[in-house]
């Protein structure tokens, strides 16, 4: 504990359950142990994160946030100026929800990952959603209704549904959108 200097904790953005309970036991550290508490945003942690690996890394640059909860394109300069985020269901959630759609479970990240390895990204041709042109926006709902109803149709029509190319498709679908956002905007 002597080798602490302060203590550091996300007030946000995130759901207000898991920010009041790390907040809490946060607060309790750092008044337990005599240390400052000191509060990160969360989508900053994100960013400078890649500060841990790279400690020469400056900018300007444009960085790319995904999380579960959260799809950004910020425009970092020495301050932070948000160019693209999320209207609905940012990509971690969408991952979430397929994943659990085809019976992999969570966290869906990974293992949709995994299971994409071994499909084919051309096996079904899923949206992707840009948006307004000029737009940093992300919207990954249509994407993942999409999913949704691919796997239901199938299900009532009898068909079989291969996990791993549904997979694979869902995921080459976002990362399309992701990376010629995040190209356009750097």
């Amino acid at each position: 504990w002597k080798d602490i200097t302060a203590i550091a904790v996300t007030y946000g953005p995130g759901l207000v359950g898991a920010l009041l309970v790390g907040l809490a036991e946060a607060k309790a550290l750092a008044f337990a142990i005599g240390k400052p508490l000191i509060g990160v945003h969360h989508i900053e942690g994100h960013i400078c994160a890649n500060y841990i690996q790279n400690t020469t890394f400056e900018p300007p640059y444009v960085a790319l946030v995904v999380s579960g909860g959260h799809t950004h394109l910020v425009y970092v300069y020495g301050k932070y100026e948000i160019l693209g985020k999320t209207r609905d269901d940012a990509v971690g959630e969408a991952y979430d929800k397929v994943a659990r759609a085809i019976g992999m479970g969570y966290p869906g990240g990974p293992k949709i990952d995994a299971a994409a390895q071994k499909g084919n990204p051309a096996a079904i041709s899923f949206p992707r959603v840009f948006l307004e042109e000029n737009s940093y926006d992300f919207s990954f709902s249509g994407l993942k209704s999409a999913v949704l109803n691919y796997i239901n149709k199938a299900n009532m029509t009898g068909e079989s549904i291969v996990a791993e190319d549904v997979a694979a498709s869902f995921q080459a679908a976002a990362i399309e959108v992701l990376v010629e956002k995040t190209m356009k905007a750097v």
